[in-house]
């Protein structure tokens, strides 16, 4: 931005006061010329504070120092104060300034704003009407990364849907095949308890008809030993074992001499009719008489 250092001729009565206020006035325009802002501000605002200078120009210089020096708060004010002069040209530059503020802020919208005031103020301001076509370029080319940020961030929310919705629904697959084999896995568990149940009380059938076929073993073991042990001895044997010793005594013969008789006899029994089961066996021969 170029400076215009504007200074206007105030004619006072006291031919001193204007003599001092000239010479403050051209110390200023050194300073600012010189680069010496600080210097400048500080004889710009002794005009207006101290000598109440009260000159448009004076307001608009002041503000160029404070925009040089970075303050831009206190050149504003003095550029709001400036943009209330009747003088077209000064006002439209005052107006451009604070455009260029407002540009250096990011606030592209105020600045267009302050730039059209200026263009207004002073259609034959050129230097406002190129910061207002540059303003307005840098306006459209936000917008457009703007817009092309929006389709960004809405293609990644779409794609990011879409990633969701696929590990949902994948999600759920895995679930739906997670309980239908947990459901097999129960059905087939469930299925060998039945397998092994009735296994089990197969073998408890088969157990307990072992136990009833023993148990009927052992009712009929126990009835034939009952049948095969000897009865009661019967009274008339005994008797009739003592009339064998009275007699046996009366012959003179001992006990243990007549049981050798008895066995004599026994086997001599056995030994008859032992060749009488041979002779019965025996084929006859049919050329032989039966005699």
């Amino acid at each position: 931005m170029k400076f215009v250092i504007l200074f206007l001729s105030v004619w006072l009565n006291d031919p001193n006061d204007i003599a001092l206020i000239n010479t403050y006035k051209a110390d200023a325009e050194q300073s600012f010329l010189a680069e010496d802002f600080s210097q400048a501000v500080s004889q710009y605002k002794f005009l207006v504070d101290s000598l109440n200078v009260n000159e448009d120009a004076i307001h608009l210089n002041l503000g160029h120092a404070y925009h040089q020096m970075g303050d831009t708060a206190q050149a504003r004010t003095a550029y709001n104060r400036a943009t209330l002069s009747s003088n077209a040209a000064l006002k439209s530059i005052a107006y451009q300034q604070l455009g260029v503020i407002s540009k250096s802020n990011k606030n592209l919208k105020e600045s267009l704003t302050y730039l059209k005031a200026s263009i207004k103020a002073n259609p034959d301001n050129s230097d406002a009407k190129y910061d207002f076509e540059l303003v307005k370029k840098l306006m459209q080319e936000n917008q457009d990364q703007e817009n092309k940020e929006d389709q960004e961030n809405k293609e990644d929310q779409e794609n990011k849907e879409d990633q969701e919705n696929k590990e949902d629904q994948e999600n759920k697959e895995d679930q739906e095949n997670k309980e239908d084999q947990e459901n097999k896995e129960d059905q087939e568990n469930k299925e060998d308890q039945n397998q092994e149940s009735d296994s089990e009380n197969e073998e408890q059938k088969d157990q307990e008809g072992d136990e009833q076929e023993q148990d009927q073993k052992d009712d009929s073991s126990e009835k034939k030993n009952q049948d095969e042990s000897p009865s009661e001895e019967d009274p008339t044997d005994e008797i009739a074992n003592k009339s064998t010793q009275e007699k046996l005594s009366e012959m003179n013969i001992s006990p243990e001499k007549a049981e050798m008789i008895l066995e004599a006899m026994r086997n001599g029994e056995i030994q008859y009719i032992q060749q009488q089961k041979r002779k019965a066996t025996e084929k006859k021969d049919k050329g032989k008489p039966d005699w």
